[in-house]
């Protein structure tokens, strides 16, 4: 499987030198992959923001004690330094605690932005509140040098907790003059198609392309959109660029990149897209 042979362009000091270390100017975005749906990006001039996003720095194993993990985390939590963190939801290869707990542990000011179904589990590990801003479904959050717009995500329907709190959520960013559109772990819905309709046309895409079958999901394993649903969406949408997720980290549950891309650009031979190595730093210029 082509998620075995994946290893790290860029991992340990230096590329934690490299994501401290690099400035972009107006109107432009670096990113570095780290995996799964995770990403770091990092964009502004006067108000420079760095921004992690569903990240996994811890390993993942199964009921045996057995790693899950295709590869090994880039670096250790407690090295990873920003300003915000995003995830979409609680699972554990999108929320990982032992991760959000060591970044918040050596990073006294960083932030952490999740959905409300989320906040106890946070608060378990030992974040404080006053650090966790709490995501709804439509309601733009503000924030010096970034605006992040939540959107009801189907995984694998949309769904509330007890508390009418959403359970996942896509995030539209902007940052730096650049709009991105994640889409964290979901299915195509009617309202989730609505909702994305009404966007202006994002610059980078993050869809999931790793789709659903019988056999994942009586493991449990709740699927996502198709490779195909996610080059339609990007052509839909009108999305600049196309970076797709969730297609290598996680063992039984991956897929070849570059059949989404074959797929994107059978739709759509003018569309742009790019699969970055891990550790990779890509600059985006608007």
């Amino acid at each position: 499987m082509v998620s075995r042979r994946r290893a790290w362009y860029r991992q340990g000091e230096a590329l934690t030198e490299e994501i401290r270390n690099t400035a972009t100017e107006e109107g432009a975005l670096a990113l570095w992959h780290l995996g799964q749906c995770g990403f770091v990006w990092k964009s502004g001039v006067k108000n420079r923001v760095t921004v992690y996003i569903d990240p996994v720095l811890n390993d993942l194993t199964d009921d045996e004690g057995v790693t899950r993990r295709h590869f090994p985390a880039p670096f250790s939590p407690d090295k990873a330094e920003g300003d915000y963190v995003l995830c979409t939801h609680w699972h554990g290869d999108h929320m990982a605690l032992k991760t959000l707990a060591g970044m918040a542990e050596v990073n006294e000011n960083i932030k952490f932005i999740v959905p409300g179904s989320c906040v106890e589990a946070m608060a378990g590990a030992g974040i404080g509140r006053e650090r966790i801003l709490m995501a709804r479904a439509n309601q733009q959050i503000d924030l010096p040098g970034l605006s992040v717009l939540p959107i009801s995500a189907a995984h694998p329907v949309h769904a509330l907790d007890e508390k009418g709190q959403d359970m996942a959520l896509c995030y539209f960013v902007t940052m730096g003059g650049v709009r991105l559109l994640h889409l964290g772990d979901t299915y195509l819905t009617d309202s989730l198609l609505e909702d994305l309709e009404k966007l202006p046309a994002p610059h980078l895409f993050f869809p999931p392309i790793n789709g659903g079958d019988y056999f994942r999901t009586s493991r449990n394993c709740i699927g996502n959109i198709s490779y195909i649903e996610a080059a339609a969406l990007a052509c839909m949408l009108q999305a600049d660029l196309t970076i797709p997720t969730h297609f290598d980290m996680i063992q039984g549950n991956t897929i070849d990149p570059l059949i989404f891309a074959g797929e994107l650009m059978e739709q759509n031979p003018a569309a742009k897209w790019h699969i970055p190595a891990l550790g990779e730093r890509f600059i985006y210029h608007r």
